[in-house]
């Protein structure tokens, strides 16, 4: 399940999409440790609770090392509204690290609250597309890690923008209990 971090040019953006259900954020977890693993510090932007160190401590278990050097390679931060998402994005269009892997875990999720309006909501959607872009053209390192089933009506308009976005795009899915996870997009070397 490691081949396509492995295989990634870390140059801009790519997206890991599927069910929250069928494990996307377990397995993006799991390749924050790979990379921590790796020498690389980890930023973690977690839009929806999804991040969780006992997966980062089972697999340092797994390997007989110690945790705590690991977890400390990884920073969370939480964002819990469309505007601190929007924040966090434009920080780190600040503060590129040339050891440092971006993680955002479901950056859509907060656009589709209740209490957010459709239009608002629309609006804040396509200012944060235009922050991954800037994020994709300063060549940021950022692994988008998105369910690919929500009900709003928005998700249908951002989702191929986002893909667009996207140099590399892979998609976990789940078949008679076995997992694979299948390329959508690849991007090509030239």
């Amino acid at each position: 399940m490691d081949s396509p971090i492995v295989k990634w040019e870390r140059q801009g953006i790519a997206m890991l999409g599927g069910r929250r259900s069928e494990g996307i954020y377990k397995l993006a977890l799991h390749w924050e440790y790979v990379f921590a693993v790796s020498g690389f510090s980890v930023f973690n932007l977690d839009c929806a609770i999804c991040f969780n160190p006992f997966v980062i401590t089972a697999e340092t278990r797994k390997r007989s090392l110690p945790p705590e050097p690991i977890l400390e390679k990884i920073l969370v931060q939480r964002a819990f509204t469309p505007y601190q998402i929007l924040d966090a994005l434009h920080s780190i269009t600040k503060q590129k690290s040339d050891d440092t892997i971006y993680f955002l875990l479901a950056p859509c999720k907060q656009f589709f609250d209740p209490d957010v309006a459709d239009e608002e909501g629309l609006f804040l959607l396509e200012k944060m597309v235009l922050c991954l872009e800037k994020i994709r053209s300063l060549k940021i390192p950022t692994l988008i890690v998105e369910s690919l089933k929500y009900d709003h009506k928005n998700f249908q308009k951002i989702l191929p923008k986002l893909i667009d976005l996207s140099g590399d795009f892979w998609e976990l899915q789940i078949e008679e209990r076995l997992s694979r996870i299948k390329i959508r997009k690849e991007n090509l070397l030239e």
